[in-house]
């Protein structure tokens, strides 16, 4: 039985990691701006650490109610669609590209756009 356990669980841990560590530390170093990356590391991680303590907070009041195990997995499972919603339609694509060339679309989103100079038809 330790066979089908091992495996079971290495599955089940790499699919609760592989979503919760994209998020919260692989993806803001790709968005943010080096000016601010360490400070969006920092909430992106407060982020992940408050919904885990909230989970762990209120999982045993839902298993006490009258929702019970069904109830409480029905919400996590409402959770997890909501934060993939949020996550694919909120924030940005970095398609592949490196820090160096976000960084440069940052600024160039953020530069004073010059005022095209209309030039006299021949």
């Amino acid at each position: 039985m330790v066979a089908p356990f091992v495996i079971l669980f290495g599955l089940s841990y790499f699919f609760t990691e592989f979503g919760p560590n994209t998020t919260t530390f692989v993806y803001p170093a790709e968005i943010f701006p080096v000016e601010v990356r360490t400070t969006g590391h920092g909430i992106s991680a407060a982020a992940g650490k408050l919904g885990g303590f909230a989970g762990a907070y209120l999982f045993p009041d839902m298993l006490a109610s009258s929702w019970g195990l069904r109830g409480a997995e029905i919400v996590a499972g409402i959770v997890c669609v909501a934060g993939l919603g949020l996550s694919t339609w909120l924030l940005p694509e970095p398609k592949g590209l490196s820090l160096e060339e976000l960084e440069e679309l940052e600024e160039a989103a953020h530069a004073p756009r010059a005022v095209a100079k209309l030039e006299p038809a021949a």
